[in-house]
C-alpha cells in the first residue's frame, strides 16, 4: 500500500514555512525533540563530581545522534565531536570537561582505551554496540541507554512537534491519521531517520519545498 503524506496530516489548508521533516538546527532542536530519556536526569549525571561514561546504543537512524546533540546543548563545560574515519586524532580531553562523541566506532580500539583511561573526564558517546568490556577493562563507571522500538504514540508526538514548529498550527491542533502512523511503523519499524526522510520527500513533492 502506498503511503501518501497528504493523507497523514488530517488538517487541511495548513500553511508551512519550512519542510517539517528535514534537518533541525541546534537552536530548534530542544523545541522539536521528544526525549526518549530524561534530559534532566542525564545532565544531573554529567554534572556530578564522579566522572562517568554514558553510551547511547542502537542501530543507525534510531535517534542517538539527535539526542546527543540535544543533551550537548544542555550540558555545561562540554565539547562535541562528530567523527568520520580520519578526524579522531583531533579529540582532546582535558580534565573536568564533558566530551561528546558521535559514532565512536570510528576511533581505533587503542585510542578509545586511551580516552577511557582519562578518569577525570566524562563521556557521552553513540555506538551501534555496547562498549561494556572496554569500560570494564579501564575500570570506568558507565550507564547505557538503548535506542530501539517505537510506538505509534511516540511517532505521533515526533510528527506533531515538527508540524507545529514549522507551520502556523499549534501542537494540540495537529491531527494525525492513526492508520498511516501504523503503516509507517510497519514499513520502517523503529528507524526514525528513514521515516522522516520518507516524509521529507513526500512533503517536498506535495508542497514544493526544498
Amino acid at each position: 500500500m502506498k503511503i501518501a503524506y497528504h493523507n497523514l496530516i488530517l488538517n487541511r489548508n495548513v500553511e508551512y514555512f519550512h519542510n517539517p521533516f528535514g534537518g533541525i538546527s541546534d537552536e530548534e532542536l530542544i523545541e522539536v525533540i521528544d526525549p526518549k530519556y530524561s534530559f534532566e536526569e542525564l545532565t544531573e549525571t554529567l554534572n556530578q563530581n564522579k566522572p562517568i561514561i554514558v553510551q547511547f546504543v542502537g542501530k543507525k537512524g534510531r535517534g542517538k545522534t539527535i539526542h546527543l546533540r540535544a543533551l550537548y546543548q544542555l550540558a555545561s563545560n562540554s565539547k562535541i565531536y562528530f567523527l568520520d574515519r580520519n578526524n579522531h586524532r583531533n579529540i582532546t580531553n582535558p580534565d573536568n570537561l564533558n566530551i561528546f562523541i558521535d559514532s565512536v566506532h570510528h576511533i581505533p580500539l587503542r585510542k578509545r582505551l586511551q580516552l577511557w583511561r582519562q578518569t577525570n573526564t566524562s563521556y557521552v558517546i553513540t555506538t551501534h554496540f555496547p562498549r561494556n568490556l572496554e569500560f570494564f577493562f579501564c575500570k570506568r563507571k558507565y550507564k547505557t541507554f538503548y535506542f530501539n522500538e517505537i510506538t505509534s504514540e511516540k511517532l505521533e508526538v515526533i510528527i506533531k512537534k515538527r508540524v507545529s514548529k514549522f507551520s502556523y498550527l499549534k501542537y494540540e491542533d495537529v491531527v494525525v491519521d492513526q492508520d498511516i502512523l501504523n503503516q509507517l511503523i510497519k514499513k520502517f519499524d523503529d528507524n526514525i531517520r528513514a521515516t522522516l526522510n520518507f516524509l521529507y520527500d513526500q512533503f517536498k513533492a506535495v508542497n514544493h519545498y526544498g
